[in-house]
């Protein structure tokens, strides 16, 4: 009798970002890890290209959803977004 295993669907993440952040770039740094152990999909968006969103996220980058769900945004520390891919 053959096991059926349910494979979870990959999670997204969607990452707000923009260039010349010291703070993305390591939030960045952080999801490639990740990434190593957790598959998923992401969709990065530079800020600067919409104004509204430019004027949502200017003062919180870098800000990082998973499956839409905020998860972590500014100083973010790897330990804190390890978990949430884990939860």
């Amino acid at each position: 009798m053959e096991e059926y295993i349910e494979e979870r669907p990959r999670p997204h993440v969607t990452f707000y970002t923009k260039a010349g952040c010291h703070l993305c770039d390591e939030a960045r740094d952080m999801l490639d890890e990740i990434a190593t152990e957790i598959p998923y999909d992401l969709t990065e968006i530079d800020i600067r290209r919409d104004m509204q969103l430019f004027e949502q996220y200017r003062y919180r980058i870098p800000v990082i959803l998973l499956d839409e769900t905020l998860v972590a945004e500014g100083r973010i520390e790897y330990s804190d977004l390890a978990a949430a891919f884990e939860g």
